[in-house]
């Protein structure tokens, strides 16, 4: 028995860094790489880039389950026969996904989801760890993610997620095991 564990947040929260520790704490998560319309960067590699009409030429033949486009024009892809493998063979498929667009994994994988909600400690960290990469040059990001913060903060997205969580700086490991113990007590 398994569930697909979607980590949904604004860019900068910490999701990557979660999942990297989620999978440390049991081999049984598989992180689902979404495929992308821009060249990979130095040392990234839980992506897949493909050109733009490789991405129609799967989204055409329905492998994949909704194509994105986010930050510019790039285009990112959630292929649906890793996430639906990794459920039948009892593995944990984890994703972090947008919360804009949470209605195609309810209807793809109803009854099948753990949501999680992970939100900054306040909107000055989120502006410094995003200042940190230099990937929010224009500060579209910042303006999403306060966006979608503020309405996090005024309950808008309450009944959308199972559980909720703070990412404090230097405590990854913490937030990994407190969404890893909810995670396993929702089968």
């Amino acid at each position: 028995m398994s569930k697909f564990l979607l980590l949904l947040g604004p860019s900068g929260v910490g999701k990557s860094a979660i999942i990297e520790e989620l999978s440390k704490l049991d081999d049984r998560f598989v992180y689902i790489c979404p495929y992308m319309t821009r060249p990979l960067r130095t040392g990234e590699t839980n992506k897949v880039a493909v050109s733009g009409s490789e991405m129609d030429e799967m989204w055409q033949h329905g492998k994949l389950l909704v194509v994105n486009e986010l930050f510019g024009g790039i285009r990112y892809g959630t292929p649906r026969l890793p996430i639906e493998e990794a459920l039948v063979i009892g593995k944990f498929p984890v994703l972090d996904w947008p919360i804009d667009r949470l209605e195609v994994m309810t209807t793809a994988f109803s009854g099948q989801l753990f949501v999680v909600y992970v939100s900054p400690p306040s909107l000055e960290v989120l502006r410094q760890r995003m200042g940190k990469d230099g990937r929010d040059a224009d500060g579209a990001r910042f303006a999403s993610a306060q966006k979608e913060l503020q309405r996090f903060w005024a309950l808008g997205y309450v009944g959308n997620y199972d559980y909720e969580i703070v990412s404090q700086d230097g405590h990854v490991s913490e937030i990994a095991r407190a969404i890893y113990s909810n995670y396993i007590q929702s089968f």
